[in-house]
Formats: C-alpha cells, structure tokens, sequence
C-alpha cells in the first residue's frame, strides 16, 4: 500500500502541478495576447520555462540557426496542452483547471486564427483520426472509476463537435480494473485501440503488464468490442501520454511498441521484453510469426516512443536503463534517451548521430518533409532543434530554444 500511495502521490504531482506550473491562475475564458501569427515558416508548439511554464503556438521561418522563443509573439494559451494535427489543422487541448480543445488554421492570408473548439468533462487523452484525414478523434479517459469511455469525432474543416459515442473498451469490476488507451488507429472499418490494464482505484499501478492487448471495433459505429486480441510474448502496448503506440505503414500494416519499464510509468514494472508487434494488412491478430526484441536489438534498452516516418521505418526514443525510478522518464532528473532509427521489416535499431542522450516526456506525431523530421531534443544544460535526415540516420543541431522544449512541428 505504501507503494501504492507514493505512485498515487507522484502521479498528481505530476499531472496537477503541471497544470498549476501552466497558467492554472488564468480564467477559462481568457483571451491569449495574441491572436494570429504567420504560418510561411513552420508552426510550433513551444513550451517557456520559469514559474507558469506557459504554452505557445509560434511561427519562425527558419529554425536551423539562430535562437526561437516566444518573446513578444504568438498565440498565447491556457495551462498544459496535447497537440494532435489532422491534414492542416492543428488541434490542443488542456487538462486539469482547463477542459477546452481548439482548432487553429491558416486564415487564408498566412496568418493562424481559431476555427472552432469544444469543451468536455473529463481530459481528453488519446487521438486520432480518420483514414481521409476529415475526421479528428479524442478520448475522453477517466482517471478512477468505471465510466465509459467517451470518443469524440470532430470535423476537421470547422473544428467543432460532430458526435460523441461511449465504449467501455475492457473492465473488471470483480478485479477493480479498466484500460487506459494507448492509441487511436484507424485502418478501414476497423477502429484499433492498444490498451494498458490498471487499477480502477486511480493510483495508476498496472498489475497486467506482462501482456499486450488491443480491441478491434467497427468504426465508425464502435458500438461494441467485436474483439480483444492479446499477446504474452512482451508488455502492455504504449507509454502514459503518447498518442502514438500503433502507427500504420504505407502497406496497411499496423505496428505496436510496448515498453514496460518502471520510468515510463509501469508499477510494477514488465518482466517481458520491450518489443514491437505487428497486424498484417487485411488481418486482426498479430503476426505470430513477426517479434522485434528491442532489447536485444539494444543491449537492454526499452522503446519509450516512436513513431512513423515512411518505407517501413519508424523513428523512437530508447530508454538506455530503468533505475530512474517511477515515472522518472517523465522527468527532468534522468537524460538516458537516445534517439534511433528502426527499420520495422528488418528489425534494426541504428543510433541517430550527434545527437546527445536527452529527456523527453510528450512528442506530437511527426511532421515529415522530404524524407527529413524535426525533434526537439533536451539535455540538462540547454534544448535545440534538431534536424533527422531518416535514410542516412544523421542529425543536424539546429536552433537554440530559448524555452524548456517545443512539442510539437507542423505546416499549417
């Protein structure tokens, strides 16, 4: 129990402080001091540093030189935000003291403006969106008890509500147990939601772990759960907070990654391997003849995230140890990430180079360009943009950011 109360004690700390660190202070309603900024260089969503730690939507025409900071631009917003992008439109939502998600777009002049936004009870968690990217979906997910879960399906082109449907995904209410999605991916008619097991309770513990489980529902009815599929050669699949535990390739294949260890927020932590799974294309069971054993592949390293960058290859962030502690991935105290590049058909793992271990806790899907992304990486000294060019698994350190990470790339 004491276990128990310590992991529940962190985890509001960490979710609620980072909400009172985010403008928590400013009135739902208040406006940002900024209401447009230009969209001809590329959108970020940037993070300051000091007391609020406020969050800004900023523009900059090049971010390979020089230094980027949100001094006197910007849209301004309210408290701590996912961000989640659909075609060109750019979606936030907070937490905590602010229940709002928004929809920012390019008004047509090069300027970014607020298209349209909703409000919701519990936060929303986990998103995606539909295969003709017309459709954003968020997940509302409650922290204790045994609500439903509730999917909102957003237009893309207004930005505003356009149903919600309520699905209880997997509980046990014998055993005191529900799921906690790791990600919304959409292939065909099917919806496929990879989930972690953890106590109803609240206090975050996961006393399945050594499983992987995902349900398969219709979609867009997602009525019901045709079907969980399971697999016990590696852990629950994804990481508290990344929206990309299952990512799909050009093909029609759909990819898992599971973690496991105790810094990504597993108590207890997995004895199974971190691996990768796959769905084939047309199929909804995994490959039982496809397993990639990061940490084989890694000398011992654990996949905290990744995500899709083209031609069967996926970019990620290795945990190089787990003996920061719970959720210490999370934090600021341990920098044991290293950036990699895995090829997903012929399961390697190659270091990207110059880039220096980090800390990393949320990162935005990708924005690809040209076979190029940029991440933003944080050492315990100072943060940079950085440049990965896939193919040849090299980095380029770009600009200085004068703030404690940017979250998030796009072109709006």
């Amino acid at each position: 129990m004491n276990t128990i109360k310590k992991l529940s004690s962190y985890l509001i700390a960490l979710g609620v402080a980072s909400v009172s660190l985010s403008s928590c202070e400013k009135e739902e309603n208040e406006q940002p001091k900024s209401e447009s900024t230009s969209t001809s260089g590329i959108t970020m969503l940037f993070k300051s540093t000091g007391g609020d730690e406020t969050e800004f939507i900023i523009n900059k025409e090049d971010i390979m030189s020089g230094e980027i900071s949100a001094e006197g631009e910007g849209i301004e917003l309210i408290g701590w935000r996912f961000a989640y992008s659909v075609g060109n439109t750019l979606f936030t939502s907070g937490f905590g003291t602010d229940n709002q998600c928004a929809a920012y777009a390019d008004d047509g002049t090069g300027k970014i403006y607020k298209k349209g936004g909703f409000t919701y009870d519990n936060a929303l968690e986990m998103f995606g969106h539909s295969n003709d990217n017309n459709t954003f979906l968020a997940m509302e997910i409650p922290r204790a008890g045994f609500a439903s879960r509730k999917l909102y399906f957003i237009d893309v082109n207004s930005g505003f509500v356009s149903k919600i449907k309520e699905t209880d995904i997997f509980q046990s209410i014998p055993d005191s147990l529900i799921s906690w999605p790791t990600a919304l991916q959409v292939r065909g008619d099917k919806l496929f939601i990879p989930f972690h097991i953890m106590d109803a309770k609240g206090y975050f513990t996961t006393p399945r772990a050594d499983t992987a489980y995902v349900a398969v529902l219709p979609y867009p009815g997602i009525d019901s759960v045709e079907k969980i599929i399971k697999d016990p050669r590696t852990a629950n699949i994804g990481v508290n907070g990344s929206t990309t535990g299952m990512i799909e390739t050009e093909s029609g294949d759909l990819y898992s990654y599971s973690c496991g260890a105790e810094m990504a927020g597993f108590a207890p932590a997995s004895s199974k391997p971190s691996a990768i799974l796959k769905i084939n294309n047309g199929s909804t069971d995994f490959d039982a003849s496809y397993f990639f054993d990061i940490e084989a592949a890694t000398n011992g390293g654990k996949l905290f995230w990744f995500d899709y960058v083209g031609n069967n290859k996926a970019i990620g962030r290795i945990l190089t140890h787990d003996n920061g502690g719970a959720w210490g991935a999370f934090g600021r105290s341990s920098f044991n990430q290293k950036l990699v590049i895995i090829d997903l058909d012929n399961q390697t793992v190659t270091d990207v180079a110059d880039v220096p271990l980090h800390a990393k806790r949320f990162t935005s899907p990708l924005m690809v360009e040209n076979g190029k992304v940029y991440v933003s990486i944080e050492t315990a000294s100072e943060a940079h943009v950085y440049q990965v060019d896939v193919e040849n698994a090299t980095a380029t350190k770009g600009a200085k950011i004068n703030g404690k990470t940017i979250k998030g790339f796009y072109r709006l």
